[in-house]
């Protein structure tokens, strides 16, 4: 909006320069203007005599008297005239009025039958088309589609409006005209898987489940995938191989997240349904139970210690950037069983883990025997470890030990 009414006020000043220049310089009337033009007419007069006296047209006597009339009226002329130059003239104020009137007359019109409004961002960025007006530019797109069925990516368009809007059928078929262009990349190929587990209550089928396995074979990690395979496995009642893909996923997302919830709450009614409950995890192979035992009878549900960041790594990190402190199993599977998150500016950092930051009831401290306690600093503040993070680690440590020291002192790779 700023640029808006710079450049509006440079082009009105720029006009104005126009319009007033005229007004504010000097304007010379010359003295001798009309002297000049009423001697150019009396000469011209005079000049038309001695014609008329050479052709023979007029007399003597009458060229006489003609020409005594003409000098006369030109002494007159003169005498009338006077000898004082008229003044320079400037307008100034009629400058000035106009400088004022107009801006304002051009500010006030623009407010009048304008649209001010649309300069705004903020404005703009509330307003949101009516379902009326989304049905209609999708209507439009459909319209232009059947004269040009070709344009793959239009189809595609047309798909993805559809399923938002809940129109699956018409989703199918746009999708399936749109052929090879919905195999191209991996979000387009999960569109129709997803669109055939809204299909088909859950469950992946056809076309759909195809394009899906091929996405966690080329992506095995990808987190939309396995989701959507958890969901299929679920609804399949498969329950052991949906959470294997939902904890799979847990893994990747930030703790704290809404994401960790939901997954979290999907892993407890999995759990549930299979008439598990809350199941501890399972016990460990029987040469470390010397180890467990021990932990458990010392109240092991916790270990205690500093974090703190080397003095050589302190120029790669910035105060506001996250520091993540969690409690992993030595030997197993890697989701977290605590986590803490502070900031590089709290650091050094006295922390404690315990059971009570478990993610799951059955992965907590006092389940393992042995642990890897671990910090990393993220610059993105995500909790999967990206190149360019800053990490350290401790293992094995007991459960139960205290007064740790663990630096960051390593940049991941």
């Amino acid at each position: 909006m700023t640029a808006f009414w710079i450049a509006a006020g440079l082009l009105t000043a720029f006009a104005l320069a126009i319009i007033c220049w005229p007004l504010l310089r000097q304007r010379h009337t010359a003295s001798t203007s009309r002297k000049a033009l009423n001697t150019a007419i009396y000469r011209d007069q005079m000049a038309e005599l001695d014609r008329d006296l050479a052709s023979g047209t007029v007399s003597r006597d009458d060229h006489a008297i003609a020409r005594e009339e003409l000098e006369r009226r030109v002494l007159e002329d003169v005498a009338d005239d006077g000898d004082t130059p008229s003044a320079a003239r400037r307008l100034p104020r009629t400058a000035l009025a106009l400088g004022i009137t107009l801006p304002a007359a051009a500010v006030a019109l623009y407010f009048v039958l304008g649209n001010p409004a649309a300069m705004d961002p903020t404005a703009q960025k509330g307003v949101a088309p009516t379902a009326a007006e989304v049905e209609k530019m999708v209507g439009t797109l459909a319209e232009k589609l059947e004269q040009n069925p070709d344009n793959l990516q239009g189809w595609v368009m047309l798909g993805r409006s559809y399923k938002v809007m809940g129109r699956f059928d018409e989703a199918a078929r746009a999708f399936e005209k749109a052929g090879s262009a919905m195999e191209s990349e991996p979000e387009l190929m999960l569109e129709v898987a997803e669109l055939s587990a809204e299909q088909n209550q859950g469950k992946v089928e056809g076309k759909g489940l195809i394009l899906l396995k091929q996405v966690l074979k080329d992506q095995p990690d990808n987190p939309q995938a396995l989701v959507l395979a958890g969901t299929d496995a679920y609804f399949r009642q498969n329950y052991p191989e949906a959470a294997r893909y939902w904890e799979r996923v847990l893994a990747q997302v930030p703790p704290d997240s809404e994401d960790a919830r939901n997954l979290t709450a999907g892993l407890e009614k999995i759990r549930s349904l299979m008439g598990q409950g809350q199941p501890a995890a399972k016990p460990a192979p029987k040469a470390d139970t010397t180890a467990q035992p021990e932990a458990r009878a010392t109240g092991a549900t916790s270990v205690s210690g500093r974090v703190s960041l080397a003095p050589a790594l302190k120029g790669q990190a910035g105060p506001d950037d996250t520091v993540y402190i969690f409690a992993r199993p030595a030997d197993g599977p890697r989701m977290p069983l605590a986590v803490l998150r502070v900031k590089v500016s709290d650091l050094p950092k006295d922390f404690s883990l315990d059971d009570s930051m478990a993610m799951r009831p059955d992965l907590k401290i006092s389940s393992a025997a042995t642990l890897r306690i671990e910090a990393r600093v993220s610059k993105t503040g995500d909790a999967i470890a990206k190149p360019g993070d800053l990490s350290g680690e401790l293992t094995p440590v007991k459960p139960g030990a205290t007064k740790l020291q663990l630096v960051i002192d390593k940049v991941v790779q």
